[in-house]
C-alpha cells in the first residue's frame, strides 16, 4: 500500500465533504499535525476507482458502505476499496467500526504501515494515548521513513512524559528533512520539549532557526522571547540534542 493511494484518499474525503470536512495529509503519507494540502482528484476518476462514491457524495453512507462491500466480495484484494470503507465509517464517526477495518486489512498484510498509522490516529481519538502510541511505532518500524507516525508518535510520547524521545523523533523529522513538511512548525514543537528539560539555549536556536525558515512564525517569535529571558547562558546539550546544528 503506497502514499499514492492515502493521497487518492485524501483527496476523496475533500471532495465528498465539499470543503467543509478537513483532512490532513502530511507529504510522506498523510495526517500528522504537520500537513500539507492534497487537492481533490477528478471526479471523473473517482466512481471507476472506488466504487460506493457517488452513494457517499449524496450523503448515503450506508448505500456507500453496501456497495463498497459487494465490490470487496468480488475484488477482496483491492486495497484502496478498504481503505475507502474504513472512512465511510470514520464519517460517521463509528471508530470501532472504523478500527476494526483496518485490522482486517492487517490480517490481509500485516505490515501494512498505514493501516496501523490509522489504527493509531482512531485510539488518539478516544483518548487512548498508550494505544495510539503502540500503533504509531508499529508503523514506523515498518517504514522508518513514514513521517506521519514519526511526527505523531514524537506527540503522544510527549503527552505520555517520555520526553527524551520524543525529542530525538523530532531531531530525527528534522534531519531527514522530507518534502511538505513544515520544518518551522517541528522546531517549535522540539523547542518547547528543550525548554520543558532545561535547554533553553538550544530551545532558542531551534526558535530562531524556525523564524529563518518562516519569519511569520508567531508562535516561535512569543517562544524566543520566553527562551532567551530566562536568563540562562548554559551550552549543555544532553545525549538527545547533540544536533543542534541542524
Amino acid at each position: 500500500m503506497t502514499s499514492r493511494r492515502l493521497i487518492l484518499i485524501v483527496g476523496l474525503i475533500l471532495l465528498v465533504g465539499g470543503g467543509a470536512i478537513v483532512i490532513a495529509a502530511l507529504a510522506s503519507s498523510g495526517g500528522g499535525t504537520t500537513t500539507v494540502a492534497s487537492s481533490p482528484s477528478p471526479t471523473t476518476t473517482l466512481p471507476e476507482v472506488l466504487p460506493g462514491v457517488s452513494e457517499l457524495q449524496r450523503g448515503d453512507f450506508e448505500g456507500a458502505r453496501a456497495t463498497v462491500k459487494a465490490h470487496l466480495e468480488k475484488n477482496p484484494d483491492d486495497s484502496k476499496a478498504w481503505y475507502f470503507l474504513a472512512l465511510t465509517y470514520e464519517q460517521q464517526n463509528d471508530l470501532p467500526g472504523a478500527v476494526g477495518i483496518y485490522e482486517m486489512i492487517l490480517e490481509k498484510d500485516p505490515r501494512d504501515f498505514e493501516a496501523h498509522f490509522h489504527i493509531g490516529q482512531l485510539r488518539l481519538r478516544q483518548n487512548d494515548i498508550k494505544a495510539a502510541a503502540e500503533s504509531f511505532d508499529q508503523s514506523l518500524q515498518l517504514n522508518s521513513d513514514f513521517t506521519a507516525a514519526r511526527v505523531a508518535l514524537a506527540e503522544v510520547d510527549t503527552k505520555l512524559g517520555n520526553i527524551d524521545k520524543a525529542i530525538k523523533l523530532y531531531f530525527e523529522v528534522i534531519e531527514m528533512r522530507p518534502m511538505g513538511v513544515h520544518l518551522d512548525a517541528i522546531r517549535v514543537s522540539l523547542a518547547k520539549l528543550l525548554i520543558e528539560v532545561g535547554q533553553p539555549d538550544n530551545a532558542a536556536i531551534q526558535l530562531n532557526k524556525a523564524l529563518a525558515e518562516n519569519p511569520d512564525n508567531a508562535e516561535a517569535t512569543e517562544l524566543l522571547a520566553k527562551a532567551e529571558g530566562s536568563g540562562s547562558t548554559s551550552s549543555t546539550v544532553g545525549s538527545t540534542t547533540s544536533t543542534t546544528g541542524l
